[in-house]
């Protein structure tokens, strides 16, 4: 494939719904590795391309990842728990999901030869400033579990950066 194949965590999500059509039209091939928690359907118009695989799975599942990252060049990691209220029900699943799983899915990805890891984290985690443009260097302050477990990724992708 001329540009590569990418695999989107959470392709099925708010932000990978718009994401993974985008990347097809570019000529991309894309795996999608989704719990598809909102349905199936979320990607039928573009179901049919050729250069799409769709895995229904958990990005827990270290060896369902070291599948799914073969052959991929780059990752674009979106997949979590991305409201408060869903941490509120269960907050074993969100740290689990938005945390525990991340160091697991950055080092399968290097051992896998991921070229490129891209990493969606949020503003959230510089919390309410009243600076006027709040940049990477500003201060992180947290004030969720989802805000907090984003700041704690960052680390971890920073550690594994290649030279």
């Amino acid at each position: 494939m001329a540009n590569g194949t990418v695999l989107v965590t959470g392709g099925a999500g708010y932000v990978g719904a718009v994401l993974v059509p985008r990347l097809l039209s570019e000529g991309y091939a894309v795996k999608v590795l989704d719990l598809y928690m909102y349905g199936t359907e979320v990607l039928d118009s573009v179901k049919d391309n050729p250069r799409l695989e769709q895995i229904n799975g958990d990005i827990r599942d270290q060896t369902l990842l070291k599948t799914a990252l073969a052959g991929t060049d780059s990752v674009i990691h979106l997949a979590c728990i991305s409201n408060d209220p869903s941490f509120e029900l269960n907050p074993d699943l969100g740290r689990s999901i938005n945390f525990d799983a991340f160091e697991p899915l950055v080092r399968i990805s290097k051992e896998s030869g991921v070229r490129r890891f891209i990493y969606a984290s949020s503003s959230s985690v510089y919390g309410v400033s009243e600076a006027d443009n709040v940049t990477e260097e500003h201060e992180l302050k947290p004030m969720t579990d989802y805000s907090k477990f984003k700041a704690m990724c960052e680390p971890i992708l920073l550690d594994e950066q290649s030279g």
